[in-house]
């Protein structure tokens, strides 16, 4: 097992990634859910909540239907080939721990869910293009669940907005603006108007009505 010490954050791209789910149950799904949008996912069990049937028959997610008690290594071994990462989600602690000792035969990743494994999966905000990961390396899921709650009701849905409207004005200001230091100083006055993030309440027009105004304050006086 991974040294806890030894844990880093990444984002990374799944795009074309195999991850393998074992199980069909609560916890297979929410992982599938996690998963399904970004990687090929592939989800192995006997039965399969009504979620993830939902998922397959949408081609969100590849359903394998197999008796895993009954399983062979082998068979365990073909569902596995070419995995990214590997969850063993089933209600069997024996069986998770042999699908685990079987994924790290071939050096795949596993995230362990009765267990810390090589992967930790972590609580996930999003709100576009803005991601945070939440995450106490399994000491305290009350902790990790606090924590999210928190961030929820600061981090609103008007930072994806935010990120869109900066990404914007980025553009626009390497036309306008040579300084680099002074572009920077601008795109904070935006971040950090009341009367934008008060804009995106009535449209993203709205706000970028008032960000391209102080842009334009500024570079009066800067002419000056």
């Amino acid at each position: 097992m991974a040294e806890t010490n030894n844990f880093l954050p990444l984002m990374l791209d799944l795009s074309g990634r195999k991850i393998v789910i074992f199980g069909g149950g609560s916890v297979g799904e929410r992982k599938a859910k996690l998963f399904s949008g970004c990687a090929d996912t592939l989800v192995a069990s006997l039965e399969f909540s009504q979620d993830l049937q939902e998922l397959g028959a949408s081609g969100q997610v590849r359903l394998v239907r197999l008796d895993l008690l009954t399983a062979s290594d082998s068979e365990l071994r073909e569902l596995i080939s070419g995995a990214f990462l590997v969850i063993p989600a089933t209600s069997n602690f024996e069986l998770n721990q042999k699908i685990t000792a079987i994924a790290r035969e071939s050096d795949i990743l596993i995230n362990q869910v009765d267990t810390l494994g090589s992967v930790v999966i972590p609580s996930v905000i999003k709100r576009g293009d803005l991601v945070i990961g939440i995450s106490t390396l399994g000491h305290s899921p009350a902790v990790s669940k606090y924590t999210r709650r928190q961030i929820e009701g600061l981090v609103t849905p008007e930072y994806s907005d935010m990120i869109r409207l900066q990404d914007e004005l980025r553009s626009y200001l390497k036309k306008h603006v040579a300084e680099q230091r002074e572009r920077k100083a601008i795109l904070w006055k935006v971040l950090e108007s009341e009367a934008v993030w008060d804009g995106f309440s009535e449209s993203y027009e709205k706000a970028a009505e008032r960000a391209y105004a102080i842009i334009s304050s500024y570079l009066e006086h800067s002419d000056r």
